[in-house]
């Protein structure tokens, strides 16, 4: 099975990005992201999540494999779980893309104790439906603790009792000791 890192993030985002993805070296995992975002967008948030993460990131636009790397949505579009290792875009079904809820609910059939999802700040409660579908498998939930905009995060966690919460520098630990699990 694929190791895989599943992001949600709305307001306040691009700072939990800051510290969430500060690696110092290569990460030898996928990670796929869904954060809030206008459509003109997403080739700023591109460099930007570079520059930060010192990762290549690649805006999906077709069926992609999953490698290492960061994976965003091209702009205005949701992005999905495809298959286990396989992501799409979908046209956006909802306000909101890409939709947190509608990544974290793709995953349902593939998750399992390799799937590392982190559900981070924001307006709303994108990812609580999500998570819901989700609590019932064996991937590992973490939530973001003391989010600039706790709303998202609030709820989701008055909705499942199944979730590790953690702060960002917690979290930014977590995702490089899981690089040592994984080889080159």
């Amino acid at each position: 099975m694929i190791l895989k890192v599943i992001i949600g993030a709305s307001a306040g985002g691009p700072q939990a990005l800051k510290k969430l993805l500060k690696f110092n070296i290569k990460i030898n995992y996928p990670i796929v992201l869904a954060m809030h975002n206008l459509e003109s967008q997403t080739k700023n948030f591109k460099n930007y999540i570079e520059n930060i993460s010192k990762q290549k990131v690649y805006i999906v636009d077709k069926i992609t494999i999953l490698d290492k790397g960061i994976y965003i949505p091209e702009g205005g579009k949701d992005i999905v779980f495809f298959s286990a290792s396989t992501i799409k875009v979908e046209n956006k079904r909802d306000i909101v893309a890409p939709s947190i809820n509608h990544l974290f609910e793709s995953l349902l059939l593939y998750a399992d104790n390799n799937t590392y999802i982190f559900l981070l700040g924001g307006l709303g409660n994108d990812g609580t439906e999500g998570l819901k579908i989700l609590e019932s498998t064996k991937a590992n939930i973490f939530i973001q603790k003391n989010a600039q905009f706790p709303y998202m995060t609030t709820n989701a966690m008055k909705s499942i009792k199944r979730f590790n919460l953690k702060t960002l520098d917690e979290m930014n630990k977590f995702l490089l000791l899981l690089n040592k699990k994984v080889k080159e």
